[in-house]
């Protein structure tokens, strides 16, 4: 008889690892890569993680790069597996990594992983042709690439090289983001109108720009230093099989931790967390929250 109840309790026990096990195996594998930044990146990493592992839809791992002054020789032992994961979120803004890293990295979404670059993740990599092409517009000056925008009827303009401003923004202000693809996964049951906090309006992005499938844009407002112009907020872009998803919203500067507004926002989480299941899966399943922002009134994340 005992042997039978310990028989039992081993067949239970190994059926109820099975299925953890395959409940683990089922989850989005996520890796957020930080490390270099002039934004907070050591306390909003842990928030994007939070975000992500909230929903139950994924595992998170962080991969710490070398700070900016380290030697060669701690550059090369940074190489992060990219096969293990199905999509990389980019909390860096630095110089272009390694070239065997890039090569990898390149691999890895021409092979179909995915890419969420966040707010200064696309001032980064100046040089690196590849990220360059995968990510289309950029923290860049007047002449490093095309311009895309769009006018007050929300039409699109594009200016060649050295044509119009270069990056930049006004003050931190609270502004409407404006979904023009409602169709697509990530954009699809919005409102076609709603209220970011307080952030950076980034406006003047450079860049190759092809293959920019353009989701959200804000009215960059002459008043706040801007442009006159809508700006992209959120863009996608494939690359080989791969998907790769830039949202510039989000600023966090190095002295905004207790705060964090612009990632506090119930939009902006919620645009990063379905990027980051599009991104991986090309479908989307995360609901849009009952208390998403309307067009008038932002929502905040306590």
């Amino acid at each position: 008889m005992k042997a039978t109840w310990r028989f039992l309790f081993a067949t239970l026990a190994a059926a109820i690892l099975f299925a953890a096990n395959a409940l683990a195996a089922e989850k989005i594998k996520v890796l957020i890569i930080d490390g270099i930044n002039n934004h907070n990146w050591k306390d909003t990493t842990p928030l994007l993680r939070k975000y992500l592992e909230e929903t139950g839809k994924f595992t998170v791992d962080v991969s710490t790069t070398p700070a900016s002054k380290a030697a060669k020789d701690e550059w090369a032992k940074w190489h992060p597996d990219f096969s293990k994961y199905d999509v990389v979120v980019s909390n860096y803004n630095g110089p272009a990594w390694p070239e065997p890293v890039q090569k990898s990295f390149e691999r890895f979404i021409r092979e179909g992983g995915g890419l969420v670059n966040v707010h200064a993740a696309n001032n980064a990599h100046r040089g690196w042709k590849e990220f360059e092409k995968m990510t289309g517009l950029l923290w860049r000056g007047p002449g490093d690439g095309w311009r895309l925008a769009f006018d007050k009827n929300q039409k699109e303009v594009k200016l060649p090289p050295g044509k119009g401003p270069g990056a930049g923004h006004g003050p931190q202000h609270g502004f409407q983001v404006v979904v023009i693809d409602q169709e697509h996964p990530i954009t699809k049951g919005m409102p076609s109108r709603w209220m970011h906090t307080r952030d950076e309006l980034y406006h003047g992005q450079r860049g190759p720009a092809n293959d920019m499938h353009v989701l959200a844009i804000a009215f960059s407002d002459q008043t706040k230093r801007g442009t006159g112009y809508y700006e992209p907020m959120l863009w996608w872009i494939p690359y080989g099989k791969g998907r790769v998803v830039t949202t510039v919203l989000g600023h966090v500067g190095k002295n905004d931790s207790k705060e964090m507004v612009a990632m506090r926002c119930v939009g902006f989480a919620t645009i990063f967390r379905r990027a980051c299941e599009w991104a991986a899966t090309g479908k989307v399943t995360i609901p849009i929250p009952e208390n998403f922002p309307t067009a008038d009134k932002t929502a905040i994340i306590k």
